[in-house]
């Protein structure tokens, strides 16, 4: 069986607790003791003011310079986006001001530096408001790149501090604009520099101590690419970084650019940073650092605490200090007892507490396990104990989802692990410079140990299985990116011909049997070659109810003989693909536990754009 670069193995499959309670369908009317219980409203409040400051200023510096300025309208547009993912009143005026401003393409600074503001901004926008511009997301991922170095970097031309900060953080962006690349398209070519750009930051963070001078900016840029990357908070590199911010978090709750002087830059960028990285609203180092900014804010929205040569700094420090505001929704969810990324024991109870940032209260809190109804509970406190032995092995979604007075929905999404998987993500990328095909892969494994072994099969003439091996290689089993590399050559160095081939990856424990095994079809050519030769079939699912799209989800292709050629699982924004695909006919089969199998057909064909299925679970 062919297997695409996105199997993995892993089932998206639902499972009812042992403990599950019937979903109240109306909490309205109903007294809660804690439903009034206080939230941060003056916070969402100064993000307010903050976003109408940015709008103002961002739109007059394009007014007056008639161009693109990097992190003028790149970061006002993501604080932007930001802030109406959060659900905070942005103008569509405001939002097509700063679109505006980056079609007019990379016009001032290098040409690295902006190609990276332009890639990061474009991720959010397409991630979180719709993908209108998914064209230009992709078209920067693409010359990132080729950008990228063999180190993994993607070094800044530009750095002029405190508003462009280096190679850690142009190398940040470009992992952001693959990562949503990726989720976009479901083209696994974008895994494998995201995986050597991980490897990169986590190398170059791996020796940073809280007791260490590593300037701010380099550990917030740092923690946030591993963010990009999909390293969960509980994972070693991010909870050292973790560390090392809170641990310069200064009295007054502020952070500083330089020691013991806070600023509305760092303190902003270090909220956002530690709020992307999973700590939440009640976090005291959170609330802490979001008491100072609410403090420091002048009547016109804008901080002024940082002193540049560079001009607009009190943008600079503006956007920052609004992402840092603009990430907090309009109900905050605190989960104790699940944590992203983690593999779940027998039983996982969990409590969830939730507060109102609109000073309205919290109506109801619920638990959604693969986009089906778990346990709810009037008010803004749950409690439930998972009971895990039903889930099958793989990736889970588990949905924490709180609605306030108003109707207004806030949700939190933790993935979560059952069972022997280890290797997720797996992508191939053939480098046409150097005429090698790189295999990434993320091992969330919790410690190290054990290896994983890559062997090359030939699938051309294999009747949809393993052809021939020709080449194996082995690696220690490091928790993190791992990469590997095959030149095209098999174990007799003798140059094997261009064509599809299967990388299998197998983990094995340090007892040494094989533990969990993923698979990936790709081509030894460039993609013109694949194009020309192969079609590719994509499409996105979406779902009956709650998030609207199907993560997460297994599908299948399958060939006039009923075979399953390739397997796929969508992105968490429900999209998926097969490439090198034969000519013919197919059906392509969605199977998401709980929910009725779909099906439809679908022609492939070669030198054609892909064709497109799209389909809706109910």
């Amino acid at each position: 069986m062919r297997i695409s670069a996105l199997a993995l193995l892993l089932c998206a499959c639902s499972s009812s607790s042992a403990s599950a309670e019937v979903i109240p369908r109306v909490c309205d009317g109903v007294g809660h003791p804690d439903k009034a219980r206080p939230g941060n409203p003056e916070a969402r409040k100064s993000a307010q003011r903050g976003l109408r400051f940015l709008a103002r200023a961002s739109q007059a510096w394009t007014k007056e310079h008639q161009c693109f300025g990097c992190h003028v309208q790149a970061v006002t547009l993501e604080a932007m986006t930001v802030g109406r993912h959060h659900q905070f009143d942005v103008g569509d005026a405001d939002l097509q001001a700063m679109v505006a401003a980056l079609e007019l393409g990379v016009t001032a600074g290098g040409r690295v530096t902006g190609t990276a503001f332009e890639g990061q901004a474009w991720a959010r926008y397409d991630a979180w408001l719709d993908g209108r511009h998914t064209a230009d997301l992709l078209k920067y991922a693409t010359t990132l790149l080729e950008l990228q170095q063999q180190d993994g970097s993607v070094p800044d031309d530009d750095a002029r501090l405190p508003v462009t900060g280096g190679t850690m953080h142009t190398t940040y962006q470009a992992m952001q604009t693959w990562r949503q690349a990726f989720a976009r398209t479901a083209n696994d070519k974008w895994l494998p520099p995201l995986r050597r750009a991980e490897r990169y930051l986590a190398g170059q963070s791996s020796d940073w101590t809280a007791k260490g001078d590593v300037y701010i900016q380099n550990v917030n840029f740092a923690l946030l690419g591993l963010v990009a990357a999909g390293v969960s908070p509980g994972e070693d590199s991010s909870q050292r970084l973790q560390r090392i911010l809170r641990a310069r978090q200064n009295r007054d709750g502020g952070w500083g650019l330089s020691p013991g002087a806070s600023d509305a830059l760092a303190t902003g960028q270090t909220l956002y940073t530690l709020r992307q990285a999973g700590l939440g609203d009640e976090e005291p180092a959170i609330a802490r650092g979001t008491a100072w900014l609410v403090a420091h804010q002048g009547e016109d929205g804008a901080w002024r605490t940082v002193k540049s040569s560079q001009g607009g700094a009190e943008k600079g420090e503006g956007m920052w200090a609004v992402l840092g505001l603009v990430s907090m929704d309009v109900t905050s969810i605190a989960v104790n007892g699940a944590i992203d990324g983690q593999h779940v024991a027998a039983s996982v109870p969990i409590t969830v507490d939730a507060t109102d940032n609109q000073a309205g209260g919290v109506r109801k809190v619920e638990l959604v396990l693969d986009d089906r109804p778990l346990a709810s509970a009037c008010g803004g406190h749950l409690t439930h104990t998972l009971q895990t032995g039903a889930l099958a092995e793989g990736r889970h979604t588990l949905d924490v989802v709180a609605t306030n007075e108003k109707g207004q929905v806030s949700r939190r999404r933790l993935d979560l692990y059952a069972g022997n998987v280890f290797l997720t993500e797996v992508g191939t990328r053939f480098d046409e410079a150097h005429r090698v095909t790189e295999i990434g892969t993320r091992n969330v494994a919790p410690a190290q140990g054990g290896h994983v072994e890559l062997t090359v099969y030939s699938a051309e003439g294999a009747g949809n299985g393993h052809g021939a091996k020709v080449f194996s290689t082995t690696q220690p089993g490091v928790p993190g990116a791992m990469t590997f590399h095959w030149d095209g050559k098999g174990e007799d160095g003798k140059a094997q011909p261009g064509g599809r081939y299967i990388a299998e990856l197998v983990y094995r424990d340090a007892a040494n049997p094989p533990v969990q095994r993923a698979e990936a079809l790709f081509l030894q050519d460039s993609e013109a070659v694949q194009r020309a030769k192969y079609g590719e079939i994509e499409g996105q699912l979406s779902i009956e109810g709650g998030a609207g799209v199907s993560a997460n989800t297994v599908v299948e292709l399958i060939d006039d003989n009923g075979k399953v050629v390739q397997r796929a699982q969508s992105t968490e924004q429900g999209n998926y693909r097969f490439k090198n695909v034969s000519g013919g006919k197919y059906k392509v089969r969605a199977s998401k536990a709980g929910w009725k199998t779909e099906e439809k057909d679908v022609d492939a064909a070669a030198a054609t754009a892909p064709a497109k299925v799209d389909m809706k679970l109910h």
